[in-house]
């Protein structure tokens, strides 16, 4: 009796655990939350029509017609009347925590501050952003202690300070420090400043290519140069910064990056933005950057003594190289060479969300299509930027960022203004709690 007694309770028990581990490993359709009655541009190219985009704990499951007979009848729903839906924009070349309005250093590091800029981001639906040098031990503490879709804002991923060794032996030391931190990325700038600093070797960079390569971190190189961004990819770059701004690109460096499968951020709107203050620019009446920015930074930047700053020879500079970087980036997309959306916004002036919208809107004046601009911000910049197996497209066992728009973006990049909704990880993004008055105040 005793032991019937033993046997049945060993056999609850064991049922009793099977049943616990198969709710835990196998959620029911009520777990599942439906976005219905969409337009879905799923960033594979494929478009799906009067469809609906099936999440589960923050992961795409799948995107099914409205009329599917496999329908998830019993999960909840959200009804996006016939809106669109592409996935979460990357920024692959950003920086983070470097700035608050137009102050840099000390004002600017801190976990608020870090975290402000990543729910903005978020809300001009750039889900995810790769900040590419110089964000304080504040965006680590942000990145290593937050779950972005529990408060939604941007995932970041950091590079650190930019590395800039004198000597071989220092490049490799300088990889194993950083390399402590856990990085995503390493940067470094193979750049004179236009004459005002010795340029980095390539003996030095090259030592910082090996080594990373030993510690597994990809380095983002910065480049001005025609005769940089060739020796670069040659010696071990992952990512090139910046369009060549010198002179027209050669086939030597487009069989160099697709031999090496190196993409390149063209950050067309960084060269704007060294001399676009000199006069009062247009999109200071745009709501959309309006909405978005403290008015205080707005006057400051048409201070008689900030337009004349705006007005040097650097800024010059950037401003003629404009189209010849432009006129790079197509010759370069043309040939089959990854473009990656990347601005380089987040030093001053250089308006986090604003901008990546304008640089989309560049892209595609420059001869892109819409198309090709959405994939150059979605699917392009996660492979380039090595987060592809989690992000850029919606596709099963993915992230679900995405943005839901009022306009067909594939009509014309300035639709994705239209932005209705902003999701990552399945949780919607709070479109209206901006207040600038919290960002200008003491952390």
């Amino acid at each position: 009796m005793t032991q019937n007694i033993h046997s049945c309770l060993f056999i609850t028990l064991f049922c009793s655990f099977i049943l616990l581990i198969s709710a835990c490993t196998d959620p029911t359709e009520s777990d599942q939350l439906v976005f219905t009655n969409a337009t879905i541009w799923d960033g594979t190219g494929e478009l799906h029509e009067n469809a609906a985009l099936v999440t589960q704990q923050g992961k795409v499951i799948e995107i099914l017609p409205m009329n599917d007979s496999s329908f998830p009848a019993e999960a909840e729903q959200v009804d996006l009347g016939g809106r669109f839906i592409i996935p979460g924009l990357i920024n692959a070349h950003g920086h983070v925590g470097v700035a608050k309005g137009l102050q840099t250093g000390g004002p600017a590091e801190s976990v608020v501050n870090v975290s402000n800029q990543l729910k903005k981001y978020a809300r001009y639906g750039i889900t995810t952003v790769v900040s590419l040098g110089d964000e304080p031990v504040h965006a680590f503490l942000v990145r290593d202690n937050n779950d972005p879709a529990d408060i939604p804002m941007a995932r970041v991923y950091l590079a650190g300070e930019v590395l800039n060794p004198e000597t071989p032996e220092e490049s490799r030391e300088s990889v194993k420090r950083r390399a402590e931190q856990r990085p995503d990325w390493l940067k470094i700038r193979i750049d004179d400043g236009l004459g005002s600093r010795d340029k980095m070797s390539r003996e030095v960079y090259s030592a910082i290519f090996d080594e990373a390569k030993n510690q597994d971190i990809p380095v983002a190189a910065h480049i001005v140069e025609l005769y940089d961004a060739i020796a670069a990819v040659r010696e071990g770059a992952s990512l090139v910064g910046h369009s060549v701004r010198d002179q027209p690109v050669t086939n030597e460096l487009i069989d160099v990056m697709k031999e090496n499968n190196v993409c390149i951020t063209p950050t067309l709107t960084r060269e704007l933005s060294t001399y676009i203050y000199r006069e009062r620019p247009d999109f200071f009446d745009d709501p959309f950057f309006t909405n978005e920015i403290d008015p205080l930074v707005i006057e400051q930047l048409q201070l008689p003594r900030v337009q004349e700053y705006y007005r040097s020879e650097e800024a010059d500079y950037f401003r003629d190289a404009l189209p010849i970087a432009r006129e790079n980036m197509m010759a370069l997309h043309n040939a089959g060479v990854k473009i990656a959306m990347g601005t380089d916004s987040g030093p001053p002036a250089r308006f986090q969300g604003y901008f990546e919208h304008l640089e989309m809107d560049m892209m595609q004046d420059a001869g892109m299509t819409p198309e090709e601009v959405l994939l150059s911000a979605t699917r392009v910049a996660a492979e380039c930027t090595f987060i592809d197996e989690e992000l850029g497209t919606l596709e099963k066992g993915k992230w679900a960022d995405f943005v839901v728009l009022n306009e067909n973006p594939l009509a014309d990049v300035q639709n994705l203004r239209t932005i209705e909704g902003v999701y990552i990880g399945g949780n919607s993004v709070d479109l209206s709690s901006h207040d600038q008055r919290s960002e200008n105040q003491e952390e």
